[in-house]
């Protein structure tokens, strides 16, 4: 059996294309589609970095992995590439058996339209909602986000078998006729409950400053860190300076720094970079807070990955954060003013409290407990298919 994963990505790979790295797709992800087939093809678009670059993530080497690259064509210099995606997209469908698509995705819209020509099973996960992608992103998305959340909801209430990766916000917003799964795609490192003890002795014993963080993409206006920084400055304002903010994660610094600089933050704010996926749970650890200020997400694997950590959480109450988090945790997306009010006495924060209940929700996503509920969906779909388990 082949199985065909689609998504828009970017894949990163070095400069000849030969050897590809893991940030969301990892030889984990690779491992779980495997359950399908002997060979898992992921068709997205490619990002080439240096060999240098490369050592911050982990490789894929996992032997059932195969890359299709499609080009980009959402730019308007790139529009022309379309028709060429379209017949690798096609191509790629027809001698695949089984199509699995996360969504929101160009590309996997596109193969689903080519499965149903060509008759293919199609397993669809819904891991974000477009409308809330489009319409923080900046106003071209406002004039696209209703229309392209209407085409959605088509696309996904029309599917058979769906998996969400949130309890109830994706379902509520994207439901679907067909037959359906809640179940996070995080993968947890091992933890045992001294991590909790390691925790509430650190938080005892807090010591200026307090070190707060945050892991998202760097250059994706809607992950929010930009709030952050101007909630550091407000409070600079106040003659608050007792905080530093690590920023972990991929893409161009330039937006980000070009704040810091002009909010002259840089002895308060580090911006790290990408790190390999095992070093995430190092950085965790180091932090007195987590921060997840987006105003778009599914049910965010950083923020699951620090409840592992009983590390305190802050958050937005958009998407999946709910879901993980208490209630007094979370403050309005883009209210800034919130954040300053929630940080300006951080000693009156419960962050004993808030780190017991973030281990113990920690623990509805463990591997065991998510493979358990994902592998029975999975055989359902397989046998609604006709197609034999191996």
């Amino acid at each position: 059996m082949k199985v065909l994963f689609v998504h828009d990505g970017p894949m990163l790979c070095n400069l000849d294309k030969t050897v590809f790295y893991g940030v969301h797709y990892k030889d984990e992800i690779v491992e779980r589609y495997s359950f399908f087939g002997d060979v898992v093809s992921f068709l997205m678009r490619y990002k080439t970095i240096p060999d240098a670059e490369g050592e911050k993530y982990t490789k894929i080497s996992h032997p059932a992995f195969k890359p299709i690259e499609v080009p980009n064509y959402k730019s308007i210099q790139s529009r022309l590439k379309k028709g060429e995606a379209e017949k690798i997209i096609e191509k790629a469908v027809a001698e695949h058996d089984i199509i699995l698509l996360r969504l929101p995705s160009a590309n996997g819209v596109i193969a689903q339209r080519y499965a149903r020509k060509y008759n293919k099973p199609v397993f669809v996960e819904v891991v974000a909602c477009v409308f809330d992608a489009l319409w923080n992103y900046d106003w071209r998305g406002k004039l696209m986000a209703h229309y392209k959340m209407w085409k959605y909801k088509q696309h996904i209430k029309d599917s058979k078998h769906v998996l969400y990766v949130t309890r109830d916000f994706l379902q509520s917003r994207y439901p679907t006729t067909g037959k359906s799964i809640g179940c996070s795609d995080v993968i947890l490192k091992h933890f045992d409950d001294s991590i909790l003890s390691k925790r509430l002795a650190k938080i005892d014993n807090q010591a200026e400053p307090l070190i707060i963080g945050t892991v998202a993409a760097i250059d994706v206006p809607y992950k929010g860190q930009a709030d952050v920084i101007k909630a550091l400055y407000l409070l600079k304002q106040k003659g608050k300076t007792n905080y530093i903010y690590k920023i972990v994660g991929q893409g161009k610094p330039d937006l980000l720094q070009k704040l810091i600089d002009k909010y002259k933050l840089k002895d308060q704010i580090e911006i790290i970079g990408s790190l390999p996926h095992d070093k995430v749970f190092d950085f965790l650890d180091s932090l007195s807070l987590y921060i997840q200020p987006s105003k778009q997400e599914g049910l965010p694997r950083s923020v699951i990955e620090a409840l592992s950590r009983a590390c305190p959480v802050l958050a937005t109450n958009i998407a999946g954060n709910p879901e993980l988090v208490d209630n007094e945790a979370l403050y309005k997306a883009g209210d800034v003013k919130a954040l300053v009010s929630m940080l300006e006495n951080p000693e009156n924060l419960p962050l004993s409290k808030w780190s017991a209940n973030n281990f113990a929700k920690a623990n509805l996503y463990t591997a065991d407990v998510l493979n358990e509920k994902r592998l029975a969906f999975y055989r359902e779909f397989l046998k609604d298919n006709n197609i034999i388990f191996k």
